[in-house]
């Protein structure tokens, strides 16, 4: 059962420190209570009052006629503790403490949490809070307003999760008039038990929840929250805006894949695994949400454009574009039939511009042939307010049985003002989210059109091969150094099945030249001390040694300068390589994240990583359609279709060894840093194959 099951279902509540005095939070909640007209038993408890708002009020817990499902907190902090103890001894197992003074105030208040924290695994308690809102669960048959909300919550289908309970009034506030209803909210307030996984589990297999929204300032527990995430976004969309997007406390690491690992790059890779839309903006979010809640999804990414305005239909046009969305094209016979039904000056190609005179009978005729048109997957039904004998109301009323008989999503924008003229009334019985502006709109069909990609990707996923695992042994450093050596990376990479270019490891000249006969042809010579991070900023590295004069030679220079370089009685160490033939440089690395674990960054070298910063981040272990998804998200998707004369780069078969990475990453915890730079697509062999690599492990 779910953590929140009787904290959102409660059939008995006690409010302890509910009030007579007017201003007070104990009044408040006590009004919200009883104003959404609760089904089930109130049990006020105050020590100084008999009777508050009509209900025989009782001096303490110990007190109550019965134990109730659920007891609410509203003392101030110091009253707290003791009376979780007491809920606990009587057998009280789920609490709301909406009291603050304590994580978020530092200090003793973070103290006082510590104790609350001990006092729930003391008594198995079920807690949320402190430092929060409440919750309400709109459900006809439960109509709980636990929060101390001025505005009572609209019923609807959109559930809201949120870190802030400030920003959950001013949302119930914000869209009170509008066609955003909600089911449940969660105030998470401090997050000290329970948290928004526990939320979404209730969430998940909520019948009256259609979609979740999430306002989120940290993520807990994050393989849990991914697999809970995951369970949900199979069955409903889950929308977040996450709050902190800057990296003022990043420090950079010796590695590509460290300097580049932010917190936010990782926290966006991550969001993306667990199957969650990140959103920027509070607005966007709940613009989702509302046609999420009323209309279907659309079946593919081709959205038709009616308007009675040339302009909104343009700014229609390039939102659709830039959203990633696709204008549709009309068939022959759509095109033909609306000729017979729109004037001459009318536009009847994709944007259907049926120009100002347009009237009820026009929209309908239109909508009805253009819903007919299979190569239709959504509609953006624009509507500037006419100048004629006509009203937004009246068109959308003359639609109603085209849009009560289609499954094709339609998205109405009214620019016009909310009058008697408006038909919010109208568009509400008809399950219409109305826009005010095309741009945002379209960025709505985006998310829907998204949500569709993610819940199919998720169910192929459901259906895909199970990943292979490995057997290895743990990797270690080098003596008195924190790097691998290079043998034994190597190794490991022959037990995950990734490619590497044939090598040979060792301390003498004698062993590298006969490499060098054996490969021939060009070979590569470099240091391999694990001390020694940059070989090519130390002239520790040369290319293109194609006889045995020439490796000698190499030999002798790298020997002489890599010495002064290395603690006093270390050998030099050499690493010689086949070179391989022009082809695009990869990059991939790993870091070990204190929160998120082990991270994986893919993309292209060279310029793309160094200065552009083109990179993709996840939490390993990744499948190979995971993976796919990745590097799907790069810029320079050119790249891999070949660039200025460099071969083609298989997107599969990258993701494939980017999986391979991830699993080793995954089961390595011995390791905080890998990067596999640089790492070369070989079109003979038909893989991305390394060529050198390092690796940092925990001492």
């Amino acid at each position: 059962m779910p953590r929140l099951n009787k904290i959102l279902q409660p059939k008995s509540i006690a409010i302890i420190g509910a009030s007579r005095k007017e201003g007070s939070l104990g009044k408040m909640f006590m009004e919200a209570v009883l104003r959404m007209n609760f089904k089930g038993e109130i049990y006020p408890v105050n020590p100084k009052a008999d009777v508050i708002d009509g209900i025989k009020t009782y001096p303490s817990v110990s007190e109550l006629p019965q134990k109730p499902d659920l007891a609410v907190i509203l003392l101030s902090y110091q009253f707290v503790l003791p009376t979780v103890e007491a809920l606990g001894k009587s057998g009280i197992r789920d609490i709301i403490v909406i009291s603050a003074g304590f994580k978020e105030v530092g200090g003793e208040g973070l103290e006082r949490e510590k104790e609350l924290i001990k006092l729930g695994k003391t008594y198995d308690l079920n807690i949320l809070g402190p430092n929060c809102m409440g919750i309400f669960n709109t459900r006809e048959d439960i109509s709980f307003n636990g929060t101390f909300s001025p505005t009572l919550p609209q019923p609807g289908h959109a559930a809201f999760i949120s870190q802030s309970g400030a920003l959950g009034v001013a949302v119930l506030e914000l869209y009170a008039q509008s066609d955003l209803g909600f089911s449940v909210f969660v105030s998470t307030g401090n997050k000290a038990d329970i948290s928004d996984t526990d939320a979404l589990e209730f969430l998940t297999d909520d019948a009256n929840t259609q979609v979740v929204t999430l306002y989120m300032e940290s993520i807990d527990q994050p393989t849990a929250f991914k697999e809970i995430c995951r369970k949900t976004v199979a069955k409903k969309p889950v929308l977040a805006v996450k709050a902190g997007r800057t990296d003022s406390g990043h420090k950079a690491a010796s590695s590509h894949t460290g300097a580049l690992a932010n917190p936010e790059h990782i926290v966006d890779g991550f969001l993306k695994q667990c199957g969650v839309i990140r959103i920027d903006t509070l607005e966007e979010m709940f613009d989702a949400a509302r046609a999420l809640a009323l209309q279907p999804l659309p079946s593919g990414p081709r959205t038709a454009v009616i308007t009675n305005a040339g302009g909104p239909g343009i700014l229609a046009s390039d939102a659709i574009e830039r959203a990633g969305l696709q204008l549709a094209v009309f068939s022959a016979s759509t095109i033909e039939k609306l000729t017979a039904v729109l004037p001459a000056e009318a536009a009847k190609t994709n944007p259907v511009d049926m120009i100002a005179s347009a009237n009820e009978e026009t929209y309908k005729n239109a909508l009805k042939i253009i819903l007919q048109d299979e190569g239709v997957d959504s509609v953006l039904l624009i509507i500037v307010k006419p100048p004629v004998n006509s009203t937004p109301a009246s068109i959308i009323s003359g639609l109603k049985p085209l849009l009560q008989n289609t499954t094709k999503t339609v998205i109405p924008v009214l620019m016009a003002n909310r009058d008697d003229t408006f038909g919010i009334d109208v568009l509400k019985r008809l399950k219409l989210p109305v826009f005010p502006y095309p741009e945002s709109a379209v960025k709505t069909l985006a998310v829907m059109q998204r949500y569709k990609q993610i819940r199919e990707q998720l169910r192929s996923e459901e259906n895909s091969a199970p990943q292979k695992f490995y057997d290895s042994l743990p990797l270690n450093s080098a003596p008195g150094s924190n790097q691998a050596d290079i043998k034994t990376i190597f190794d490991l990479f022959e037990q995950y099945e990734i490619p590497t270019a044939p090598y040979r490891v060792s301390t003498r000249l004698e062993d590298i030249l006969q490499f060098q006969k054996e490969s021939a042809g060009s070979v590569v010579l470099k240091t391999a001390n694990a001390q020694i991070i940059h070989k090519s900023d130390e002239g520790l590295l040369q290319l293109n040694l194609n006889d045995a004069a020439a490796v000698s030679e190499a030999f002798q220079s790298i020997a002489s300068k890599v010495q002064s370089l290395l603690p006093a009685g270390e050998t030099p160490l050499f690493l010689v390589q086949r070179q391989l033939p022009k082809g695009a440089e990869l990059v991939l690395g790993g870091k070990r994240d204190e929160q998120f674990g082990p991270v994986v960054m893919a993309g292209f070298g060279g310029i793309m990583v160094e200065v552009l910063k083109d990179v993709i981040f996840r939490i390993a272990p990744l499948s190979p359609a995971e993976a796919l998804e990745m590097l799907n998200e790069l810029k320079a998707q050119a790249f891999f279709n070949g660039f200025r004369g460099q071969p083609a780069v298989s997107r599969e078969k990258f993701a494939e060894t980017i999986s391979r990475f991830s699993r080793l990453l995954h089961d390595h915890p011995e390791i905080s840093e890998m990067d596999l730079n640089p790492l070369i697509w070989n079109e003979e062999a038909g893989a991305a194959v390394v060529v050198d690599a390092r690796a940092t492990v925990k001492l």
